[in-house]
């Protein structure tokens, strides 16, 4: 019993390699794959209205956390005055101060541009949004906290 390969025949002229010739094609029925309403050339009508009050909410809203990042940032790269204190009172943790300064300045933009982004893909998609632009507010002051508090540990806040 031999394992060995039957010789291939050769290809007729003008033959590519891959292709089935037009009457050796399998046909298939249409595909009905989508859930969606057929497009009768009005796609404005299968969509659902939008809210004018969610789209001005939102807007402000994101407004309101950018002027709130900004102030935030600011008010992060100062808390790099904490380290005035380090070596005199007692050590500080250089690391800590980087991160919590970092993490204080920067932190704010992340939340902001991220629950921003979402807030914005809710719009496109017509969703409520008001709630994910609220979030991104509340996310600013949230995220300096949490970078002022890294802070204040690495000061030796807590061993007071």
């Amino acid at each position: 019993m031999s394992c060995a390969t039957p010789p291939r025949l050769p290809r007729p002229a003008g033959h590519r390699r891959g292709t089935v010739p037009a009457d050796r094609r399998r046909t298939y029925p249409p595909a009905m794959t989508s859930s969606a309403p057929p497009v009768d050339g009005d796609l404005g009508q299968a969509r659902r209205p939008r809210s004018t009050a969610d789209l001005v909410v939102t807007v402000v809203l994101l407004l309101a956390g950018a002027v709130l990042a900004v102030l935030a940032s600011s008010a992060g790269l100062l808390l790099v005055m904490a380290a005035d204190g380090c070596g005199i009172q007692g050590e500080c943790s250089e690391l800590g101060l980087t991160a919590g300064v970092g993490a204080a300045a920067l932190g704010p933009w992340a939340g902001l541009l991220a629950l921003g982004a979402w807030a914005v893909v809710r719009l496109v998609r017509r969703r409520r949004a008001w709630w994910t632009a609220l979030a991104a507010v509340l996310a600013v002051p949230v995220l300096w906290a949490a970078g002022a508090g890294l802070v204040w540990l690495s000061v030796g806040g807590a061993s007071a």
